[in-house]
């Protein structure tokens, strides 16, 4: 509770702070003289309406949120909810995830989930339908098919799979690639970070890259079967553990020049390749920089790998528990505002159900399944509190409710499915579907 307490004070004070500090505010706003007057709709109540899951109509969420804060009636109008929320940039709402995820790994230093002292980082792209509108398709760009084109944007995350924090993440238009973005980010990481990427992002830049920091960064990366000739003969070789060379070709010395590095075309780069048979019999090759065998030995790469599919699963909370693609504006800050909400929410949900562990961790005791807090309803019973929680004077008792309700909805965690995937189609008219095993809780 403490640990929870602490991080959700240090949200708060930032938002203060903003919201009280005319120079610092500016840092977030379109003009100096944005939020200056007093206006009933402040910086302060403005950005905390945009983080309470903002899904229905404007007038019923302003209808709402101001009802939850005590008012007998809807006290501004939407006309003017949409000038103030104009006004505060995006990067508000990026920032303030960076103050909850640099809060939680400090307060909850000693608790941290670590795989061979590693914080394990899965990075991973996605992409996001957005709206047709001139503005947003000339910021993110058109992507599509013979059946037709729709503005598009770039997700990125790096997501800590292990304690389930989203540490960076970006909104991009369709056109700037997942790996560029990805290796924008390799000087932020710690020495003390396993990264986990997919088959799109390995490439003898980006391996040279993390191998050649000031401090050399762990990685385990997925290759494409026929990704380079000494890929195809490690496959050919019969070895299911290798220490392989890679060699600089043109393209990758130039792209490296142009970084800032000076490697002659045929510079040598070693690698570890190590060769995994799945459950249905196929084959996948790994690459890393991880040297060790006794260490770090050969049977536990499968398993270290298919940890990154927790990424996967926080891209299904962003898209469907937090309905990211059902946007409340049209315009590009309205877009981004949304997503970088939405990574916050997810994160604070992750944050407040830690302090259900002990709980979780007794009745797991008692069943045959072990048991996790349904995230889906978690998100449903944030709705509102979020209110409670960064405006009204004590969060304590808030933080209460919600843990004891996190804990009353719980389910069971079944290891080891392997359902076959089947493609839905989507029908093309009609605005929502009915699924057999999902409900929307916001």
């Amino acid at each position: 509770m403490s640990a929870n307490l602490n991080i959700i004070r240090d949200i708060r004070s930032f938002i203060n702070e903003v919201s009280d500090n005319p120079e610092l505010r500016t840092c977030f706003t379109s003009s100096d003289r944005d939020f200056t007057r007093n206006r009933e709709l402040d910086f302060q109540k403005t950005a905390v309406l945009l983080l309470n899951f903002l899904k229905k109509s404007y007038s019923l969420e302003i209808l709402d949120f101001y009802q939850w804060l005590g008012y007998p009636e809807t006290a501004v109008s939407k006309s003017a909810f949409c000038q103030q929320r104009a006004k505060i940039g995006s990067s508000f709402f990026a920032f303030l995830n960076l103050v909850l995820v640099c809060s939680f790994y400090e307060n909850y230093a000693d608790e941290l989930k670590r795989w061979n002292g590693f914080l394990l980082i899965a990075i991973d792209g996605s992409t996001s339908h957005l709206v047709n509108r001139q503005e947003v398709i000339d910021h993110f760009g058109l992507h599509g098919n013979q059946r037709g084109v729709t503005a598009m944007g770039r997700l990125v995350t790096a997501f800590d799979v292990l304690n389930e924090i989203t540490i960076k993440s970006a909104i991009q238009p369709i056109s700037l690639s997942e790996q560029h973005t990805a290796l924008s980010w390799v000087e932020s990481y710690q020495a003390d970070m396993l990264l986990l990427y997919d088959r799109g992002f390995p490439g003898f830049v980006t391996m040279f890259r993390h191998q050649y920091k000031e401090r050399e960064q762990p990685y385990l990366m997925r290759c494409a079967l026929g990704f380079n000739e000494e890929v195809k003969a490690f496959l050919r070789s019969g070895k299911k553990d290798s220490i392989c060379t890679f060699k600089s070709n043109k393209q990758a010395s130039q792209q490296l020049y142009e970084q800032g590095f000076k490697v002659p075309i045929g510079s040598e780069l070693k690698v570890r390749l190590l060769k995994v048979r799945l459950d249905d019999g196929s084959l996948e090759v790994l690459a890393t920089n991880l040297f060790d065998t006794e260490m770090y030995p050969y049977k536990d790469f499968k398993a270290l790998y298919f940890m990154r599919w927790a990424i996967e699963s926080r891209y299904d909370c962003l898209k469907n528990k937090l309905q990211l693609e059902s946007y409340s504006g049209q315009k590009v800050n309205t877009i981004q505002q949304d997503f970088y909400c939405s990574v916050f929410l997810a994160n604070l949900q992750t944050v407040i159900s830690k302090a259900c562990e002990p709980y979780l961790s007794g009745i797991n005791k008692k069943r045959l399944h072990d048991y996790k807090i349904n995230q889906n309803i978690a998100i449903g019973i944030m709705k509102n509190r979020i209110i409670d929680l960064f405006i009204h004077q004590n969060p304590e008792n808030i933080l209460l409710e919600l843990e004891k309700l996190f804990s009353k909805y719980v389910e069971p965690v079944r290891n080891n499915r392997k359902n076959p995937h089947v493609q839905k189609f989507q029908r093309r008219k009609g605005k929502y579907r009915t699924l057999t095993n999902y409900k929307r809780a916001i």
